[in-house]
Parts: structure tokens; C-alpha cells; sequence
């Protein structure tokens, strides 16, 4: 007799609600991985998108001060010329280029236009931001005051 109340007592799950609980589970983890790997590419692009605002800054100090030389060695602006920079590396993100082109306007012939474009790989796709800055046609005022220096016979004692 203690036998047959036993088997009435005893609780369990059947096959079938395992199964549909398995199910849910698989559900909600494929979901969360889903959500996951949609969250790690967003973060590259807006680090790419950050790393773009100091790009942009160093980019063009290098311009000012690689890019522009004088081609007779005199400092007035007919005398400079514009190296482009081409496929730079980005320090601190590996990936990422930039080059810098300039050009020149007839109707304002003391500016460059120059045109930065940077270059990444998001999801295996080629992404390309490009900046417009307007720099003066001079030597750095570090040249300047050196040609002076040069043109005056030395520094004042």
C-alpha cells in the first residue's frame, strides 16, 4: 500500500516542459548575444568617430608645419608650395589613415583649401570622413621669425 500512494505523491516535469523551458532559455541567450555583438560594433564606430575630433587637430598641425614649404627659399606666399600628406597612420588607432591635399582659389590667392580624409574598416567596410580647413598661404611662424633673423643678420644682443 505504501507503494501506490508514492507514485500518486511524486512530482516532476514532463519531457515536454523541459523542452518548452530549454526553448525559452535558448531564446533569451541568443538574444543577448545578438544584442552583444551589436553593442561592440557601435563602440568602434563612435571611437572612431571621437578619434576623428583629435584627428583633425593633429592633422592639420602637421600640415602647418610639414606641408608648406618654400620652393625658392624666400617667405612670401608665391614662393611656398603645398605637400600633399598621403596615407598617414592615425597613432593610437590601428586601421585608420588620413591625407591631407590643398587647393588654391584665383580669387583668393593668400588661402589654401585643404581637404582632410580619413579612412577606416567598420564591419569590413571602407568608411570615409572628409574635413575642409582654410589655412593661410605662410610659413609657420617659427620660419618666419627665422628667415628674419636670417634677413637681419642675427638676433639683437
Amino acid at each position: 500500500m505504501a507503494n501506490t500512494t508514492r507514485t500518486e505523491t511524486q512530482g516532476g516535469f514532463t519531457l515536454a516542459e523541459m523542452l518548452a523551458a530549454l526553448g525559452i532559455l535558448l531564446f533569451g541567450v541568443t538574444a543577448l548575444l545578438g544584442a552583444l555583438s551589436s553593442s561592440i560594433g557601435q563602440r568602434r564606430t563612435t571611437d572612431a568617430r571621437h578619434e576623428l575630433t583629435a584627428l583633425c587637430e593633429l592633422a592639420m598641425h602637421r600640415v602647418r608645419y610639414e606641408a608648406i614649404r618654400s620652393t625658392t627659399g624666400g617667405s612670401g606666399p608665391t614662393d611656398l608650395e603645398f605637400v600633399p600628406l598621403i596615407d598617414q597612420e592615425v597613432p593610437g588607432f590601428p586601421g585608420m589613415t588620413w591625407s591631407a591635399t590643398a587647393t588654391e582659389d584665383e580669387n583668393y590667392p593668400l588661402l589654401w583649401l585643404v581637404q582632410i580624409k580619413a579612412a577606416w574598416l567598420d564591419d569590413g567596410e571602407e568608411v570615409v570622413a572628409e574635413f575642409l580647413r582654410i589655412v593661410p598661404r605662410q610659413l609657420p611662424m617659427r620660419d618666419r621669425v627665422l628667415s628674419l633673423r636670417d634677413e637681419g643678420g642675427g638676433a639683437p644682443r
